[in-house]
């Protein structure tokens, strides 16, 4: 016994694989509407008293076929009560139908449901955004199609020998669907006390579904408004000195505020944010005015994508770890050394800034050009350190790292006319002149980008140095 419950544990794990594989799910879906495009043809060959053996046999086979699934899948539930409640339909549209009563084969048609959501499951695999979007649409048309059919080919059982305006399945099927708009019926009064029962039903079934469906096409019909009122005077392809910002975390949006929020940015830089399919920028930002960024739901690690966001013309780029999909730290790093390599290659001269989290990936970014790579927790631990050490300090780090409010912290050139002076000099002058200070000079030795912070007073500035200061606004010089 011992044995034998870990062998069976496994077997239905295997059979439970099997039943809930895509290639299965598929070949279900063709199967169902197999079997209800069996169940229009026997209604037609009855009602023509034509024989109809081959389609019995097809249908009786489907049966089979359709019992079988269901037994293995109430013999691998874990939960039996969830079983009948996802499956009682399906169960009801496989139970052996008496042959005097002609109406209740046509429950068959009941799976239709099945079918749709076995197609929007696998829609789901393939992108979570199209069966987002589709899943509501296809449930809706399969309950319409459903509706339409079993009203029809019971219309066509039970009217077709004694009304006189339905001749044929087509004339049945567009009774059917004209009652199920109108909420009335169309095309002819039902003759037969079955009819207009399968009248009254039908026409129950219109208001609730269609309810339904007007609700989902005013949606589809909102976020299309939306999109052409939120339209840019520009494309993305004509933008110019813009902001590219690849990948998403949940500080993506303080990064986009505060660029937002800079005077000298905010009215001139377009930014354009690219990330995988999901709606979590537009979620986060839907407070900020608009009109000056984009979405480009793509992958930013392919070169097209990079250049139709035009990362030939933009500015800046900025990599973010990316956290949208659930992946290791390992992969976030790789994907944004791969788009660094690439973004580097395709615009050199563009300034780059990336986010790491693991420091060891930092000699690939340098070697790619990246400008400059900031590691998250290092950022972090290190100001709790510093705040530890000195009992304070965080408020003033951190009105230097917003532009929110008080003093921000500005990188500009060194002014022509004092190249070749002592750092001491300018410094006096900056404070004098424009309230800054000057915190660190960026020089460039052997090829390499050098800051020195607090240097030395006997310091000579030369032509390709940049002052890092610190003031309320950018110091004209």
């Amino acid at each position: 016994m011992a044995v034998g419950v870990p062998r069976t544990s496994r077997f239905k794990d295997y059979i439970d694989r099997i039943l809930h594989a895509p290639q299965t799910e598929i070949t279900l879906v063709v199967l169902i509407l197999l079997s209800v495009t069996l169940v229009v043809l026997e209604v037609v060959f009855e009602t023509r008293g034509l024989t109809n053996r081959w389609v019995n046999h097809l249908q009786a086979g489907l049966t089979s076929i359709f019992i079988c699934e269901l037994s293995l899948r109430y013999w691998v539930a874990r939960n039996k009560r969830r079983f009948w409640r996802n499956y009682w339909l399906d169960a009801l549209a496989i139970m052996p139908m008496i042959t005097a009563f002609r109406l209740l084969r046509l429950l068959r048609i009941l799976r239709l449901l099945r079918a749709g959501i076995l197609l929007n499951r696998s829609l789901g695999r393939l992108s979570s955004a199209i069966a987002t979007s589709l899943g509501m649409q296809i449930g809706v048309f399969m309950v319409i199609g459903l509706i339409v059919l079993t009203g029809g080919l019971a219309t066509y059982l039970f009217e077709a020998p004694t009304n006189p305006r339905i001749d044929s399945l087509k004339d049945s099927m567009w009774w059917s669907f004209l009652s199920l708009v109108a909420g009335e019926p169309i095309g002819g009064e039902p003759q037969t006390d079955i009819g207009r029962l399968i009248a009254l039903m039908v026409m129950m079934g219109g208001l609730t579904t269609f309810a339904v469906f007007t609700g989902v096409v005013s949606a589809v019909m909102m976020r299309k408004l939306e999109t052409f009122m939120d339209f840019k005077a520009l494309e993305i392809d004509e933008l110019r000195h813009h902001i590219v910002i690849c990948g998403w975390n949940r500080g993506g949006h303080l990064i986009v505020e505060e660029l937002m929020a800079d005077c000298d940015m905010k009215n001139r830089c377009a930014i354009v944010i690219v990330v995988e399919e999901t709606e979590e920028p537009a979620q986060a930002l839907r407070h900020l005015n608009r009109s000056q960024l984009y979405f480009y739901p793509e992958d930013y690690t392919k070169i097209d994508i990079l250049e139709t966001v035009g990362i030939r013309h933009a500015s800046r780029a900025i990599l973010l770890a990316d956290a949208t999909h659930p992946r290791t730290d390992q992969d976030r790093d790789a994907r944004t050394v791969l788009a660094a390599l690439t973004i580097e290659k395709l615009s050199p001269e563009i300034y780059t800034c990336a986010q790491l989290l693991d420091r060891r990936n930092d000699v690939q970014l340098k070697l790619a050009g990246v400008d400059d790579v900031i590691v998250t927790e290092e950022v972090a631990s290190h100001l709790i350190a510093t705040s530890t050490r000195n009992q304070g300090s965080v408020e003033a780090l951190a009105e230097l790292l917003t532009v929110q409010s008080g003093n921000q912290i500005y990188d500009i050139p060194v002014p022509t006319d004092w190249v070749g002076k002592q750092y001491w000099a300018l410094a006096q002058h900056l404070k004098q002149q424009s309230d800054a200070l000057l915190l660190a000079i960026e020089s460039i030795q052997n090829g390499e980008r050098i800051t020195l912070v607090n240097p030395a007073t006997s310091l000579v500035l030369s032509t390709d140095d940049r002052l890092v200061i610190i003031a309320r606004q950018a110091p004209k010089i």
